[in-house]
């Protein structure tokens, strides 16, 4: 497994969409409202930034062992494979 995963990569290892991932990372308080990714979810080192092709542009993407804890944690199944 990469050492970070975007919500959609995060989605294929549960069985759901990156939306539905993002819901429970809202829940979990690791994103905000807007869906940006929390001051919490910085300072714990469960997200990074990194710039894009496009110059000035990000994105988030998570850190695979820690986010999959949290998610695990919560008894989220996995999809089978």
């Amino acid at each position: 497994m990469n050492e970070y995963l975007s919500l959609t990569d995060l989605g294929r290892l549960y069985g759901v969409s990156s939306h539905v991932v993002g819901r429970w990372l809202k829940g979990l308080g690791l994103r905000t409202k807007d869906g940006r990714p929390s001051a919490e979810a910085f300072a714990q080192g469960y997200v990074s930034q990194r710039p894009s092709r496009q110059p000035g542009t990000y994105f988030w993407i998570w850190h695979s062992e820690k986010t999959t804890g949290i998610l695990d944690g919560m008894r989220y199944p996995r999809a089978e494979t």
